[in-house]
């Protein structure tokens, strides 16, 4: 099985902007990642006029456009996929799959927290959180894996022994 973890915190807590740098190192050592995002609002992919777009518009359920490099499928759900059915969608012979958000799932979580957000700790509420990315190590000093939130390096190190496990 393909390892997993997400990213979790609240919003502003530099979830992105850490990701994205994690993203961007273990690509370039040459892993193949997936990236899945939880969006709390009705997030619109397409762009208005779109062939795609006017498709849906007219009733399709789902739609799918392909190229010769990228495919995109778009399709109703009757309720928030969960991660473990978004995971279902993605295709095989990733190295890892990585999460933003979904912190109210019970799957492996770095914590990304900042101090300067001024909000409660989830260390105490949430599940499964197996390290933490934070300018603030006071508020973790129970977890054993603990990372400054700008030292990607370090928590791709952390990663990268994790999709050994």
């Amino acid at each position: 099985m393909t390892p997993y973890i997400t990213f979790a915190g609240y919003s502003g807590s530099g979830k992105t902007t850490l990701l994205l740098k994690v993203i961007t190192y273990l690509k370039e050592k040459g892993y193949k990642i997936a990236a899945l995002k939880h969006d709390g609002h009705d997030f619109e992919m397409d762009k208005e006029g779109k062939d795609t777009y006017n498709m849906k518009k007219a009733g399709a359920d789902c739609i799918a456009i392909a190229s010769s490099s990228k495919y995109a499928v778009i399709s109703d759900s009757s309720h928030r996929l969960t991660f473990y059915e978004l995971m279902e969608k993605i295709p095989h012979g990733m190295d890892i799959i990585i999460g933003e958000g979904f912190k109210d799932e019970d799957i492996p979580k770095i914590l990304v927290y900042r101090k300067e957000i001024n909000k409660p700790n989830l260390y105490n509420i949430e599940k499964n959180i197996i390290a933490a990315a934070t300018d603030n190590f006071e508020e973790f000093k129970d977890i054993k894996n603990v990372f400054h939130i700008n030292d990607y390096e370090k928590i791709c190190d952390f990663l990268i022994n994790y999709m050994k496990k």
